[in-house]
Formats: structure tokens, sequence, C-alpha cells
């Protein structure tokens, strides 16, 4: 659950599984959006379902309901639409529901992977916050006393702590007005692209960023040819739900020049950074023997698992660069403190 959107994932896939077992057993979808609405945990959640419960009771079709709540997104309409006019919605929201599922679980894997390196960035952040703020300004006084010349890495710490005393509101203020400043600029299509951009290029990290998008588009294409749409369906829905702007540019030609006749394989070799050869041959080789559901399920277990392993190899990248830099910052601070002191002790023998 987020500030962004107020249904945690883990509720959608348990409403979706929900629903695809009450719509099997055969109970009608009203009873079932108020019956699932009585044992929703968020308030957001059980106000969607006693609004479907009362567009259905109207005749609104499933699809459209959703389509209006901001809780759910083009992925989740497109699969209740298919299964409305394919007659299979108790099929289709197990493969939502499915889909979901394995979303959210790759999504955990990477937040776990990562974890360690923002606990100690945050410790590291919170601890020179707490010397800046409480411990420095102590030793302030003493260092004015000391009749030697104070070594850069004191007068820089001493500088800093005067700055906080004085002036540690307006210096937070403006820090967090930056962030904001920098967050609202993100939102510009043109500046989120370049971010965008920059993220697939950075080392190690861009390269689980490309299997990332790799991962979603195998595992989107596998459930939605399962559940009747035609590629270009598929691709116009996957180039909405990938979540970096070169991938969804990239996706958006691909399904132009497929409805123009060209092949899914060739189509994507206009873009070798973005989709490996690996992936490609894969796709051509499903094109070939008509069994692009079994290509792509191959592509998407292929990247998850990759996924899965670079994620978990994360710390012990990042875990070197982390404590070299931790390590950086004790000795500044040590020398800052201690070279005085020790200049002065030196001095009186």
């Amino acid at each position: 659950m987020s500030l962004l959107d107020p249904i945690s994932p883990q509720e959608k896939v348990d409403f979706v599984k929900n629903l695809s077992l009450l719509v099997r057993s055969g109970k009608p979808i009203n009873e079932s959006f108020e019956l699932l609405g009585r044992q929703a945990r968020s308030p957001a959640l059980k106000k969607t379902l006693d609004n479907a419960k009362d567009k259905t009771e109207k005749g609104t079709s499933l699809y459209q309901i959703f389509e209006e709540s901001p809780h759910f997104g083009k992925v989740f309409v497109s699969f209740l639409r298919a299964g409305e006019e394919s007659g299979t919605l108790d099929q289709n929201l197990e493969y939502l529901a499915d889909w979901l599922e394995r979303n959210n679980q790759l999504k955990k894997e990477i937040g776990s992977a990562t974890l360690y390196p923002k606990i100690i960035v945050t410790f590291a952040v919170i601890l020179g916050g707490a010397l800046s703020v409480f411990v420095l300004p102590q030793l302030v006084p003493i260092f004015g006393t000391l009749d030697v010349a104070l070594p850069l890495t004191t007068r820089v710490l001493l500088y800093v702590s005067e700055l906080m005393q004085e002036s540690g509101v307006f210096v937070l203020a403006g820090l967090f007005g930056f962030l904001l400043f920098f967050w609202l600029l993100l939102k510009l299509r043109p500046i989120k692209r370049i971010w965008h951009i920059l993220q697939l290029k950075i080392p190690v990290a861009g390269s689980i960023a490309k299997e990332y998008q790799l991962t979603i588009i195998a595992q989107l294409i596998t459930t939605l040819f399962r559940s009747g749409l035609t590629i270009n369906n598929s691709l116009d829905i996957i180039s909405d739900s990938v979540t970096n702007i070169r991938y969804q540019e990239a996706l958006n030609e691909v399904n132009e020049r497929v409805a123009r006749g060209t092949s899914f394989a060739e189509a994507m070799e206009a873009h070798p950074s973005l989709f490996p050869s690996v992936f490609i041959s894969v796709v051509a080789t499903g094109e070939e023997t008509g069994s692009y559901g079994d290509s792509f399920k191959y592509l998407a277990d292929f990247f998850a698992q990759r996924v899965t392993e670079r994620t978990q190899k994360l710390p012990t990248v990042i875990e070197p660069v982390l404590l070299i830099a931790i390590g950086l910052f004790v000795a500044f601070i040590a020398s800052a403190i201690i070279m005085p002191i020790y200049d002065v002790t030196r001095g009186l023998y």
C-alpha cells in the first residue's frame, strides 16, 4: 500500500482470486462484489466494490466499471474486457491473478535485495545529521580556544556545524524543496525520458532494469495470449504497462511495424540495445513454430530468474562501495576531531 495507491498489491491479488472463485461457483457478480466489499481491508477497495455492485445491477460492463477507477490499470481492465467478450471471465480472472501475483513477487524480491543498502545509507545520513546537530556544536568552543592552526577537515566540519546550528531549519527546508522540485521535474516527460535512459546505462543496475522490463513484457504477453488477445492488442496494453519510457516508445514502434505486416522478431531487431539477441531468437522460433505462448513463457521464466539472481547478488556488489564510503566519512570525522587535539598535545611535549 502506498500514498499513490491505497490498495496494496497483495489485496488486489486476493480480491481477483476470490472473485474468480465466486464467479466460477456461479454466484452472481453483483452479489460477489457485495460479499468481497464486506471483506475488503482498505476503504478504497470497499468503495470501489460498492460502486461496482451498484453499476453491475444497472447493466454496466465489468471492465467499464474498473476503467473508471484510479486504482486499476489498463492491464487489469483488458483482462476483464477479454473475459467478458469471450465468455471466459472466470478463466481470465485466474490469468489476471497469476500475473498480479508473479509481478508482485518480483517486486518483493527486488525490494528485499535492496533493503540492506537502503538501511546502511539511511543510517549514515541519520548519523551524520545527529553529529552535525548534537555533537559538533559542543566541540566548537573547545576548538576555538586551541592555539593551533585548524586543519581543513576541522574547518569544514565547524562550518557545517555552525551552519546547521544557525540556519538548520532553512537548510533542511531547502533540501526538502530541492528534492520536491526534482521529483516534480521528473514528472515532465522529456526529463523523465532522459532519466529512464540513464537508468538503463548505469553499470549493474542498468542490466537489472532492462531484464525487469523484459520480464514484464514476456509475462504479460504470455498471460494476454492465454486470455485470447491478439499480438497487436497485447502490445498496445504492454506499452502502457512497462515502467521505462524507452521501452514504451520501442514497443509502440514495434506494434506499428507488426500492424504493417512485419514479424514481431524482425520489428524488435530495430532496438538491439533494448531487446537482446536471445530474446529476439526465442520470439522468432515461436513465430516459426506457431508457439508464441510457450516461447514467451520460457522468456518470462528465464528473465525473472535472471532478475532474481542479479538482485540477490546486488548487496555483494554494493557492500564494498558502501563500506568504503562510510569508512571515508568516519575517517573524515575522526581526523577533523583528533588532528587538532593531537597538534596541541604534540606542542606540549
